[in-house]
């Protein structure tokens, strides 16, 4: 089984990407490009989640409604404004010469977190006519209280982990199933827009993880066959297989060449969205 997901945040938010894209003259908006996702998915039949921004639903709203009416996309949280990076980080990054995180790395207070998840859950609500309960933080930054706020507003599914070993979704003490990114995902590990060799070798000399899956940075191609060949070890032992590719990264790195080539693949399987992983459950 495979679930395939990808992250989708609001234009305001200015990731890295899209400023990329439009110092380089391109000004397509991250939202469209996450509908051709979803469309490119429909070509295949292959299901998908989309982690939405509260923030993409409130003001992009009719951009976004395509991917959300599609019966193969389900729709899931990734916090409202996606703890948007303090004020001087751009500003300290551009003065020494590196490039700034699209996030901030806290969700500050208890409270100001239940506010946040409850801002997206409500608006999801609005726009889709139905509760979310499906799950991904922005950046997956979390804390001791994620889970509970999680619950308590009524989110049944998280995908926050990066694990390569689980290759099953597992039952959390806070009653929420965790389906773990089990295969390389795309954003940290493929050379794109601002990733070049030379912002990944200095990213590295402060990178606080030494462990896969977060050591290794290659072109679109090589991560590609990485990923089939992760996916179909995990596919023929009966386990789920959670993938993470970004509409956005898919679509700077080649165009979607190497997205397309791997719904073909994905496609020999069955595909599940993320509120279906339960039925996985050791």
């Amino acid at each position: 089984m495979i679930c395939l997901t990808g992250d989708t945040h609001h234009d305001g938010l200015d990731t890295n990407e899209l400023l990329w894209m439009r110092d380089n003259g391109e000004h397509t908006s991250e939202v469209d490009i996450s509908v051709r996702y979803v469309r490119l998915c429909e070509k295949y039949n292959v299901k998908c989640t989309l982690y939405v921004t509260g923030k993409t639903l409130a003001d992009q709203w009719e951009q976004f409604r395509p991917a959300a009416e599609s019966p193969l996309c389900e729709v899931g949280g990734h916090t409202y404004a996606a703890l948007p990076r303090p004020r001087f980080s751009r500003l300290r990054a551009w003065l020494t010469g590196g490039v700034s995180c699209s996030h901030a790395n806290s969700h500050g207070s208890y409270a100001a977190q239940n506010r946040d998840v409850k801002k997206m859950c409500d608006i999801a609500r609005t726009r889709l006519g139905e509760p979310i309960v499906s799950w991904r933080s922005h950046g997956l930054v979390r804390d001791e209280n994620t889970d509970e706020i999680l619950f308590n507003n009524g989110i049944r599914f998280i995908s926050d982990e990066l694990n390569w070993d689980k290759p099953r979704p597992e039952k959390q003490p806070s009653g929420l199933t965790s389906h773990p990114i089990n295969v390389i995902m795309d954003h940290d590990h493929i050379y794109h827009a601002h990733r070049t060799h030379e912002y990944v070798d200095k990213q590295q000399k402060n990178w606080n993880y030494t462990e896969d899956p977060t050591t290794e940075s290659c072109d679109i191609e090589a991560w590609g066959v990485k990923v089939e060949e992760q996916v179909r070890q995990i596919d023929e032992a009966g386990g789920v297989v959670t993938v993470l590719m970004h509409p956005i990264c898919m679509y700077v790195a080649d165009r979607f060449k190497t997205f397309e080539r791997l719904l073909g693949v994905f496609a020999k399987s069955k595909t599940i969205f993320a509120n279906e992983t339960e039925a996985y459950l050791p």
